[in-house]
């Protein structure tokens, strides 16, 4: 290994703190583009004067997506082929812009903060890597693309298709989503489908309806019932009916009402068995003169942890071992660009970023000292992949 990336991080880890605080200050739930955008304008400044050329794929409704590529990146400047090293991060958070949850602050041991590891604390990892291996002189000669995206919070709806494309050119993705308490970064994730169901009833005033009153929220009371009884979490089935709405008053019989259903599961077969249950659930009413209609409103595939990601993570752990830092495999239960990724076939491996907990809530905190243990190991592995790394399932042993 050079010593000159591990001396370049060692004695800019105060302005990897720096650049935190300045991406967390930044108020940038998925909702609020102009939010979202000024973090995309502090990774620009961040990677000034480095190696790399910078794309904006502009949006109207999210942030802007970046894009930044090295000059030996293929798919750029009419090169062709698939060995870029891919490496993704969401610049959006979960919490709205009217939040109470704003902020930068840190102890001794941890830093607390909306997005401190979902994923800020994920970017600022890539940034200071990068920038270590330009400061080695490095950087030009690898083949890595740095895409930061808008939406991921939302199911990236306006990413996936770069997300795909970027992975056309790719032999590996890496993600730094957060890493876990023990040092687990991600081989496998479970698969995620999204429905809204809409049910349709009769009008009518609450005074004079009987027992076979048409109402809509009581069928679709009946239909959550019977989807929540779908949950088996000994084979990794989840169904959560999350949000409902219906009704126009307390003396009126509902005439709509419809709810948001997220599903997981750990295989397609099981995504595909949980979609017919759930079609059937929805197609028999309960109540008579009710109607049920079910749309999807997101998707994304299982992340399989495949042979490819599994080689990918060793290439990891091996570069762990030499630097002293924890490195433990893991399956997740929640989704990310990850299971995008993977679902073209490209090796990935997720979990990159620093270990931290309570992501999504206003405990959220990153531990202190993984931050510049994940820019060591991201540095180092983007190094050894850069090499002739084979990562096909088939060449595996």
């Amino acid at each position: 290994m050079s010593s000159t990336w591990q001396h370049f991080l060692t004695e800019h880890e105060p302005d990897m703190f720096d650049l935190l605080r300045e991406l967390v200050c930044i108020q940038s739930g998925t909702g609020n583009k102009t939010g979202v955008d000024l973090v995309g304008k502090a990774i620009g400044k961040a990677l000034e004067g480095l190696p790399l050329t910078w794309s904006t794929i502009a949006q109207d409704r999210y942030g802007d997506h970046l894009v930044f590529s090295t000059p030996a990146a293929e798919c750029n400047n009419g090169k062709k082929g698939k060995q870029n090293i891919l490496i993704t991060g969401h610049m959006d958070t979960v919490f709205p812009e009217d939040t109470d949850f704003n902020g930068y602050h840190e102890d001794k041991h941890k830093v607390y903060g909306p997005g401190v590891i979902d994923m800020k604390g994920g970017l600022v990892t890539t940034i200071f890597a990068v920038k270590a291996l330009a400061a080695s002189g490095h950087l030009a000669d690898l083949p890595v693309v740095l895409f930061f995206n808008s939406d991921e919070e939302i199911g990236s709806p306006s990413s996936i298709p770069v997300l795909q494309k970027l992975a056309a050119c790719s032999k590996a993705a890496l993600v730094t989503e957060c890493g876990g308490l023990q040092g687990e970064v991600v081989t496998g994730r479970r698969g995620k489908c999204g429905y809204r169901l809409e049910v349709t009833g009769r009008a009518g005033h609450a005074a004079f309806a009987g027992r076979s009153k048409a109402s809509s929220i009581l069928e679709l009371a009946h239909k959550t019932i019977a989807l929540e009884a779908l949950n088996d979490l000994k084979s990794g089935l989840v169904v959560n009916v999350g949000k409902v709405e219906g009704g126009i008053g307390p003396n009126t019989v509902a005439e709509h009402a419809a709810a948001l259903i997220d599903t997981r599961y750990t295989s397609e077969a099981d995504g595909i068995s949980l979609r017919q249950e759930i079609e059937q659930i929805c197609k028999e009413p309960v109540q008579e003169g009710t109607a049920t209609s079910l749309s999807i409103t997101n998707e994304r595939p299982v992340m399989v942890p495949s042979g490819r990601n599994k080689k990918l993570y060793r290439i990891f752990k091996d570069q762990a071992d030499l630097l002293k830092i924890p490195v433990l495999e893991e399956f997740r239960p929640g989704v990310s660009d990850a299971n995008t990724l993977a679902g073209t076939g490209l090796a990935v491996l997720d979990g990159l970023g620093p270990v931290g907990e309570h992501d999504h809530s206003s405990k959220e905190y990153m531990i202190k000292d993984s931050l510049p243990q994940r820019c060591r190991l991201l540095a180092a592995s983007i190094l050894e992949l850069s090499g002739p790394v084979v990562l096909s399932e088939k060449k595996l042993p």
